[in-house]
């Protein structure tokens, strides 16, 4: 089965659903998307700050220094900007994916859905916040203001839910693991690291390697007649991957966690 991810631009939907989606939504007890995607316009801020975050990377190579080499400011803006990132991905999927695979009420999502997207979108607007000021003062350290490795949101319960959006956190994990890997190949390819580091790379690697695994496996148990407690394998396999991630994608911004 190939997942299918939407391309994570700046780009909303404006969605004015008709008498028939409507209709449909109302059968369904679906709710609108209108908050979300208001939410999804204003993460999308976080475009530009990873725009400033290339800018910055691309300023140490040409000084011969790693990333983990950065000053406090600096890895505070890559790890402030990766959550912020890694979140917004997993909530803009999971609403594409019911848009995909349910037309008919464009605009509109399950209770559980709705809720879940919220709880994704909602810390991105703190994460901006500590990027913006993290790229404009050389004083600010994300680890003296917030606990970390920050934790990601847990994933709702189920409940024999609509089966829509058991699929939607699947392709949601694979917007994940897209952007881990691009950070993890970044600072691969960034070369040796501070002596310090040295062995934690290797260990980062393994540890990526271990959660893809489980994401993929948690793909693999899928099934559009999956039971309840099916269901409940699959998540368990799920969140583990995306937590793990999540975490990966922190210490991969500020190694010393």
């Amino acid at each position: 089965m190939t997942w299918v991810v939407s391309r994570q631009n700046g780009s909303s939907h404006i969605v004015r659903p008709g008498l028939r989606t409507r209709a449909a939504a109302r059968r369904q007890r679906e709710v609108s998307t209108t908050q979300l995607e208001a939410f999804r316009r204003a993460g999308s801020a976080v475009f530009e700050l990873a725009l400033l975050v290339d800018q910055r990377r691309t300023e140490l190579a040409a000084q011969g220094r790693h990333p983990w080499d950065a000053d406090d400011a600096t890895r505070s803006l890559l790890l402030a900007v990766w959550n912020a990132r890694a979140l917004q991905a997993m909530g803009s999927e999971l609403l594409d994916s019911d848009r995909r695979e349910d037309p008919r009420t464009t605009g509109f999502v399950p209770p559980v859905t709705h809720q879940q997207i919220w709880d994704f979108f909602e810390p991105v607007a703190g994460w901006i916040s500590l990027a913006r000021r993290a790229a404009a003062s050389p004083q600010v350290f994300v680890g003296m203001e917030v606990d970390l490795p920050a934790a990601l949101p847990p994933l709702l319960p189920l409940r024999s839910g609509p089966r829509k959006h058991l699929k939607g956190l699947l392709t949601a994990g694979d917007a994940m693991d897209h952007l881990l890997q691009q950070e993890l190949g970044v600072v691969l390819n960034a070369g040796r690291p501070p002596a310090r580091y040295a062995v934690l790379l290797g260990r980062l690697e393994e540890l990526a390697a271990q959660a893809r695994a489980s994401l993929h496996y948690a793909q693999g148990l899928w099934d559009p007649h999956y039971s309840d407690e099916l269901a409940t394998v699959i998540l368990g396999h799920l969140y583990p991957a995306l937590v793990l991630e999540f975490h990966l994608g922190q210490f991969l911004a500020l190694p010393e966690l």
